[in-house]
């Protein structure tokens, strides 16, 4: 009986942890699979669209860091990106409690990202968040956003796939700072506040970048993101220059879609909410 038992936890391990390992190397490296959150992309994704994310096609990276092992290319102008959220910390904080937090594998062996919480004596999972924008500028492109136009290089754009969702057009920095003098050295020093993200999340200055932005020139090593629903985007207008190491990879395909999704992601009410599935849109190439 013992031997029967052996035999068969021996068989179990020999069929399944070849094709664990492999599921495991496919994601890290080559393919993984993302559901899309918010409605910052409409109307080319929609919330609750579920893609296949090419990993390979900006190089491979170490499993869960962004550290590039080998570079393959990087993010064109036009091409639909899927980043790690800048902003976010490499690992979870607690300003009341620096301490809270101990991390379990060194940083040098990133094996998993799993950190000890010290106040609830358990386990904590931590990633930063992933973003779907669209790269509309390279490093060392000049940008600028004009009463909801965008200019690269000087020239108006061509973006069919864009919306704009709300009427009104906001006044830049420029135009309010004659009204305002605490604004105005954000107007003599636009490049280098929006680098360091003076502008995200800020109540006072935020409006006033969201539809009329710039110039300024995209730094070497990284990109401009905005994305295609113009006036409900936290982008690269308020969070700054995206760092290439963030991005992760490019959308292929649309796998499964339901309008029973919400943010963040509730996976039994999607489970349970059939009805709710876009078949139409299953199977779509994003572009």
């Amino acid at each position: 009986m013992v031997s029967r038992i052996r035999g068969f936890l021996w068989r179990l391990v020999r069929e399944w942890v070849p094709v664990i390992a492999a599921v495991l190397v496919i994601r890290a490296f080559v393919v993984e699979s993302f559901l899309v959150p918010t409605g910052s992309m409409l109307n080319t994704i929609y919330i609750g669209d579920a893609m296949l994310v090419n990993k390979f096609v900006y190089g491979i990276k170490l499993p869960f860091s962004d550290r590039v092992v080998i570079p393959v290319s990087s993010p064109r102008r036009g091409d639909i990106i899927v980043f790690r959220f800048p902003a976010d910390p490499d690992e979870p904080k607690d300003p009341a409690n620096p301490h809270r937090y101990q991390r379990i594998f060194p940083r040098w062996l990133q094996l998993l990202p799993l950190f000890w919480d010290r106040q609830r004596s358990f386990f904590v999972w931590y990633t930063p968040q992933n973003y779907v924008k669209r790269c509309v500028a390279i490093a060392l492109d000049t940008v600028e956003y004009r009463d909801k136009r965008l200019y690269v290089n000087g020239q108006l754009q061509t973006e069919p796939y864009v919306i704009h969702s709300d009427r009104m057009v906001f006044p830049g920095l420029e135009s309010v700072a004659q009204f305002n003098p605490d604004l105005r050295r954000y107007v003599g020093n636009f490049q280098s506040e929006w680098e360091n993200r003076r502008f995200f999340r800020n109540r006072e200055l935020s409006p006033f970048v969201r539809d009329n932005f710039g110039p300024v020139v995209i730094p070497p090593g990284h990109c401009m993101a905005m994305g295609d629903n113009r006036d409900n985007s936290e982008d690269s207008r308020f969070w700054g220059p995206l760092d290439l190491r963030y991005v992760k990879g490019r959308p292929m395909v649309i796998y499964f879609s339901s309008s029973a999704a919400s943010n963040p992601p509730n996976l039994l009410k999607i489970l349970l909410s059939p009805w709710a599935i876009r078949v139409q849109r299953i199977g779509r190439l994003v572009r």
